[in-house]
């Protein structure tokens, strides 16, 4: 008798996602542009370098002598071609060495962090990911497409994403709202999930 071959199919089982506990205090705070906005204000604010400079009555050239005589010209007097009221001389209220930064309580600008956090989530702009080289570029390639912000902890993930293209990558100590506004896409590395709570709730 002639055996017969049996053939069995094996499916390939794919390695589901870990699931990522996730604390309400940093990811379910509703909207509040208020707060936003006054947070990214201090950061711009805090970014101007006050480099603009503008030069005063006494570093305009020239006007060391008295236009005319005090008296008997039946003009207003004047000591100086280079005054401010004059056509050429300095400016008034010069902008030099302007210090234009501002100071915010680190309370509102973890809320304000953890506000956009929560955004993103909603939006579905934020995505939980592994971190392997490969797996990070798959997410990149298939679901971010231009531009992305990765928030990972790992060393090595960080240094093979530096040159490359329209991508951010930053840990979670320094993750800021003006971080999560600018971007469109994010990545957050399931390890660094825990470091962020702790960083944002100091550890409630």
């Amino acid at each position: 008798m002639e055996k017969t071959k049996v053939t069995t199919k094996t499916k390939e089982v794919k390695p589901k996602a870990q699931e990522v506990k996730l604390n309400k205090n940093v990811w379910e705070i509703p909207f509040n542009g208020d707060l936003v906005a006054q947070v990214l204000y201090v950061y711009m604010s805090n970014e101007r370098k006050g480099t603009s400079n503008a030069k005063t009555r006494g570093d305009v050239r020239g006007g060391g002598r008295k236009p005319w005589k005090q008296k008997g010209t039946g003009r207003a007097r004047s000591g100086s071609t280079r005054s401010p009221l004059w056509v050429g001389g300095g400016v008034t209220f010069t902008p030099n060495d302007k210090n234009w930064s501002k100071k915010i309580n680190k309370q509102m600008a973890r809320k304000a962090t953890c506000i956009m956090l929560s955004e993103r989530l909603r939006k579905e702009v934020l995505n939980f990911v592994n971190m392997p080289k490969e797996e990070i570029r798959k997410a990149l390639d298939e679901k971010i497409g231009k531009k992305a912000l990765v928030i990972t902890a790992n060393v090595d993930v960080k240094r093979s994403l530096d040159n490359v293209e329209n991508v951010t990558v930053i840990t979670p100590e320094k993750v800021n709202t003006k971080h999560l506004v600018s971007a469109r896409n994010i990545l957050v590395d399931q390890d660094a999930v825990k470091i962020l709570e702790e960083r944002l709730t100091d550890g409630k």
